[in-house]
């Protein structure tokens, strides 16, 4: 089999880095709901335990910090940016800016029975890493909204700086238990195209993430466990984070 031009532990770099950033892109993406009657902006500024994302854990050392801002429009545009540090030295791991456009189904000809409550997303994306080595990537979104949950699908054509393109489709819920507590869950499905340093198919892979929140005035609680249910990590990713685990995190509303 050849060789691939790229070593074993640039590929691993690749692959959490995107970890990282696409957990960023959905979560700005999540503010853009297409419910805005007139044009509003949303900033959260948050703390988690750990940086793990679609099942395994990234090489940062200690909890993230994470802060983000975003605005839209009556009229369906939105954009916004987002950051992550580290705490443990205060460095700046990554950047994210991402601009879309999202409406309503029933605002489309021939749907207008159905529910306001159903809509749908797209979206550009662009992750800068901190370090500067080259790894900054861009994808674009393309997805579906319904009542507490989304499905969407991510396209990087050439992943993490890398040769290889991917696809990653995700279905993100969640429900509220009462005036305070909330749960949500996550199922997401990772596919690697090829590339012309690879003469094998990467192997697929599923994840999932679930947990509940707490809610009072603007600040949000959460306590998750994530992990991969089918496939597996690379082999030569630390043990300690192939394995499953628990993520507690803290942010606040602006």
């Amino acid at each position: 089999m050849k060789t691939p031009d790229r070593s074993a532990a640039h590929t691993t770099a690749v692959a959490f880095a995107c970890r990282r950033a696409a957990a960023r892109a959905l979560t700005c993406a999540a503010l853009a709901l297409p419910c805005a009657s007139h044009a509003q902006f949303a900033a959260t500024l948050g703390i988690d335990s750990v940086n793990r994302y679609r099942g395994t854990g990234t090489p940062d050392v200690g909890p993230v910090l994470r802060a983000s801002a975003m605005a839209d429009s009556s009229w369906g545009a939105y954009g916004g940016l987002s950051g992550l540090w580290r705490t443990r030295d205060g460095g700046l791991a990554s950047a994210d800016a991402l601009a879309g456009w999202s409406g309503r189904l029933d605002a489309l000809p021939g749907l207008a029975a159905l529910s306001p409550d159903w809509g749908w997303d797209a979206a550009v994306h662009r992750t800068h890493y901190g370090q500067g080595d080259g790894h900054d990537f861009s994808e674009v979104m393309l997805g579906l909204l319904g009542p507490d949950w989304s499905l969407r699908t991510w396209y990087s054509p050439h992943y993490f700086g890398g040769d290889m393109h991917t696809f990653y489709t995700e279905l993100n819920a969640s429900h509220a238990l009462d005036e305070h507590w909330h749960a949500f869950g996550h199922l997401g499905w990772l596919r690697y195209g090829g590339g012309p340093y690879y003469e094998t198919q990467v192997p697929d892979r599923t994840d999932t993430l679930v947990g509940i929140g707490a809610t009072l005035s603007n600040w949000e609680l959460r306590l998750a466990r994530d992990g991969i249910v089918d496939g597996h990590a690379r082999s030569d990713v630390d043990a300690r984070r192939r394995r499953a685990a628990w993520i507690l995190g803290a942010s606040v509303a602006f």
